[in-house]
């Protein structure tokens, strides 16, 4: 047809309905295209992918040798501690006749860390490797989850170096070999983490039942996880799409009843006035704002340097804050909402008056669930810094500021604790065995306030003439006017008390002049005195 061609109406507008058609056919065939292969490029752009699993062999080699570590520290001296006073009343627990007993007698003691203790001793044995191999399996199981955690919240060299620390950081390493359920707050910590992260990559059913049920056995297990599931809980929230928000109200909703059937059962009776007493340092002075800064700074100063040691607080401080510069940068500011959340719910149940928060005598033990999170913040603010010196053409000055970390972790004492720790090491029952083969029918055994439970774990003997401590402070003895007069000699066995000065001053007090030291044998962090009566002693009328 020509340009000048006249064409009729008709013929006109079936010429344009056939350009149309045709056009349609050409977007469809395009439309396929860009669903087919463009979407899936986009896609795989703009969703970050799971961490490569795969490392440089230096960086395999070196997960090799931390892993070995971290078991080698682990399972040394793992049966060769005494129980100390805290282990002892677990261990005496776990040796009632059935589970209702043992939880009578656990005190603060989660009820599925006694309840899996109570089956070990049955099946296996109640000596003290027995007992603390859940101990040791929860903090090897920490370092091992933590490894996959790390890689999906920090750069690689910042997860091997995070991991380094946790491995052999001596406070971590201590608690998985003591009977108590500190290091399994840490593993269901790290083990809830990382299924909320991999929940984040892919949403499965399977991924949302492993993470309900690993939350209520964490509540179970371990005390301060109501501070670690509302943390992934509000991750999860502000990550998933809101029409996957509906599964995490499910899941919630299995935490909260589960955690009320734990309260019902378990937590209501064992609520005691005497630990609350106890951990009132821990609990924030409102009292002024110059009191509550003092408080703050004193607890946050106590919180670094016991992950830290001393000196900790200099300079790992400002690698805390450099960390969270850094994971905001890199686009992982939720690592800081777990940490800092689990912080604040901590806080906010020590200003209620319910959890301790950094507490002194040893209290940031209960703070031991933040730990890996802890080092994973500071390593990345550590490799952070020195990258950028080393960036920046100043290598000496990076090799010098490791250099001067390195010295103040102390190296070859870190070793020699993780190999043979001398903290709560109380050698009482060399001690115990030596009375029980020099012990006369006439004599009296005064037992320690502090040494009950280790005496009572150990001691094989009778109990009749057994005076058991009342306090720390207790004085002017006196016996039971039926004992006096056939009482010549007196035992004191004592343990986990400040030095020895301290326990020489308490039996002056105690005993008084009338009894005279004529022996004494002493172990490491114990000691058992001999007294024999010089002139007549006190004796108890009851009327």
């Amino acid at each position: 047809m020509g340009i000048n061609q006249k064409i009729s109406g008709r013929a006109f507008w079936q010429e344009i309905f056939r350009i149309i058609q045709d056009n349609n056919s050409i977007i469809h065939q395009n439309e396929i295209f860009f669903l087919t292969s463009v979407m899936p490029a986009l896609s795989r752009l703009t969703t970050k992918p799971p961490p490569d699993c795969r490392l440089p062999i230096s960086d395999a080699l070196a997960l090799l040798v931390i892993i070995g570590l971290a078991v080698l520290f682990r399972l040394s001296d793992l049966g060769d501690r005494n129980l100390w006073t805290d282990e002892a009343w677990v261990a005496l627990a776990a040796l009632k006749p059935t589970p209702s007993e043992a939880w009578a007698a656990g005190q603060s003691t989660p009820p599925l860390y006694l309840l899996a203790l109570w089956t070990i001793a049955k099946l296996v044995g109640a000596g003290e490797a027995h007992l603390r191999a859940l101990s040791f399996l929860f903090g090897l199981g920490t370092v091992l989850l933590f490894w996959p955690l790390a890689q999906r919240l920090a750069a690689p060299r910042a997860a091997l170096l995070s991991l380094a620390a946790l491995a052999c950081s001596p406070i971590m390493v201590y608690y998985s070999k003591e009977l108590k359920q500190y290091s399994g707050d840490a593993f269901f910590a790290v083990l809830i983490l990382l299924l909320t992260e991999l929940l984040r990559e892919r949403q499965g059913v399977s991924g949302w039942l492993l993470l309900t049920l690993a939350g209520i056995a964490a509540l179970g297990f371990s005390h301060p996880a109501v501070f670690v599931l509302p943390a992934a809980a509000g991750v999860l929230w502000f990550s998933l799409p809101p029409t996957r928000r509906w599964s995490l109200g499910l899941v919630g909703l299995s935490w909260v009843v589960a955690f009320g059937v734990y309260y019902v059962l378990f937590f209501r009776q064992q609520a005691n006035p005497e630990l609350v007493a106890y951990w009132l340092p821990g609990f924030p002075d409102f009292s002024g704002l110059g009191p509550f800064a003092r408080w703050l700074l004193t607890s946050l100063c106590r919180y670094v340097n016991y992950f830290l040691y001393d000196w900790g607080i200099y300079w790992g401080g400002p690698l805390i804050f450099a960390g969270a510069v850094i994971l905001v940068r890199q686009g992982q500011g939720r690592t800081l909402v777990y940490f800092g959340g689990m912080l604040l719910l901590a806080f906010a149940a020590a200003a209620l008056h319910r959890y301790p928060f950094m507490a002194p005598h040893n209290g940031n033990r209960l703070m031991l669930f933040t730990g890996p999170l802890f080092y994973l913040v500071t390593t990345v603010g550590l490799t952070g810094i020195l990258t950028w010196l080393v960036r920046r053409h100043l290598s000496w000055l990076a090799f010098f500021l490791g250099g001067v970390i390195i010295l103040l972790l102390n190296p070859p004492e870190l070793v020699r604790q993780n190999l043979r720790t001398t903290y709560q090491r109380e050698e009482i029952k060399p001690l115990i065995s030596y009375l029980e083969n020099h012990l006369t029918s006439e004599d009296h055994i005064y037992i320690y306030y502090y040494a009950v439970y280790p005496f009572q774990y150990y001691y094989r003997g009778r109990t009749e003439r057994v005076i058991w401590g009342k306090s720390c402070v207790e004085k002017d003895l006196t016996l039971p006017p039926r004992d006096a007069p056939s009482t010549s000699r007196l035992w004191l066995l004592a343990a986990h008390y400040p030095d020895r000065d301290f326990i020489q001053n308490f039996a002056a007090r105690l005993l008084g002049p009338s009894w005279q030291q004529t022996n004494t044998l002493s172990h490491q962090g114990a000691i058992l005195m001999l007294f024999q009566r010089t002139e007549g002693t006190r004796i108890h009328d009851d009327g």
